[in-house]
């Protein structure tokens, strides 16, 4: 198979799916879709987002020669935001079960103008779509995909593990948040937290300039974390925090799986879908609120025995149920293997 996607390593989206699709005996060959554009910045970011220049028809035509060197039975691409209908059919041509995952909603009026309207023709090309929310099934469908399946989100144990400050247990902050700043809200939450005497740590991108004249300016400047940092964090908090992205309309996020996969207590949204996975103030605790989720850090706080029960039992729960990457990776599998050919 060729795996087609953007290969970056922070963060890294794309190993753990390499090595899962591997152990269940794919030989893969991984493809960049990262692109060197030419020209001024401003014309380096309308390229990017527009997918419309000719160092975007070289990528898309490196991927054809490819496939016509290795002649693979199955080409699977995440977030094919660069490849336009008329490529997706020359490799289906080739006889080429060819899939994709679609980490964010292209459908979302609020997502970033301009940046999925080539996947959005060429949608109806692809023999199979796996898609991260279980409402983009019926967009898929009313857009005209011919198989749409819910792929929820996932953890990686090999990436996320519970990584313990040495030492004598102490935490290193009341709550933490790490992840990208959008204009939903997140920022009054937290600087409202921070203005109650709550220890927070805030990592990820575009916080800094939503921090000014605020008390989290304090914080600033406010940076990325990956990795074993990240594990880090989120294993030496009393409260790991998690927001969804109302720009693709999240209403879960593997962001909520890693908090516990890596030792933490989730404190997350309460969505219809999150209390699918836990059970709220048994395996995690949801809020809906600002008062709530104060009343939530006050009451772990002042009962640490009962932090602890929660936290193990969601750990428990993660660790017996199918949420790996390995469990997703053998569902799209499922798919090729039985698609005529």
């Amino acid at each position: 198979m060729i795996y087609v996607a953007s290969l970056a390593k922070e963060p890294d989206r794309d190993s753990g799916w390499i090595r899962e699709f591997q152990s269940i005996g794919w030989k893969v060959i991984p493809f960049s879709t990262e692109i060197n554009f030419s020209g001024q910045a401003i014309i380096k970011k309308i390229k990017k987002r527009f997918n419309f220049c000719k160092e975007n028809k070289s990528c898309q035509q490196r991927l054809l020669n490819l496939a016509v060197e290795q002649k693979p039975r199955w080409i699977h691409f995440r977030l094919p935001v660069e490849f336009d209908r008329q490529t997706i059919l020359l490799l289906k041509n080739q006889s080429i079960v060819v899939t994709q995952y679609f980490n964010d909603d292209p459908f979302s009026r609020k997502s970033p103008f301009g940046l999925h309207w080539k996947f959005r023709r060429a949608l109806s090309a692809y023999d199979g779509h796996f898609v991260y929310r279980a409402h983009n099934v019926d967009t898929y469908k009313s857009a005209g995909a011919k198989f749409v399946e819910h792929c929820p989100p996932t953890f990686d144990p090999e990436r996320h593990f519970i990584n313990l400050a040495k030492g004598k247990k102490k935490f290193i902050a009341d709550t933490a948040f790490i992840g990208h700043w959008e204009n939903d809200g997140r920022v009054e939450l937290l600087d409202n937290l921070y203005r109650l005497g709550f220890k927070i740590i805030i990592k990820g991108g575009n916080w800094n300039r939503a921090v000014r004249n605020r008390s989290l300016n304090a914080l600033a400047p406010i940076k990325t974390a990956f990795g074993s940092e990240y594990n880090y964090i989120y294993s030496n908090v009393l409260a790991g925090l998690c927001f969804f992205s109302k720009i693709n309309n999240d209403t879960w996020t593997e962001r909520a799986l890693e908090i516990v996969a890596v030792g933490g207590l989730l404190v997350c949204e309460r969505t219809k879908e999150s209390e699918i996975y836990f059970v709220d103030r048994e395996e995690a605790y949801f809020f809906s609120s600002i008062n709530e989720l104060v009343e939530i850090l006050k009451e772990l706080k002042n009962n640490p025995a009962k932090r602890e029960q929660i936290r193990k039992a969601g750990h428990k729960r993660l660790l017996t149920g199918n949420f790996t990457i390995k469990d997703r990776a053998r569902q799209i599998d499922k798919f090729v293997q039985t698609f005529p050919r």
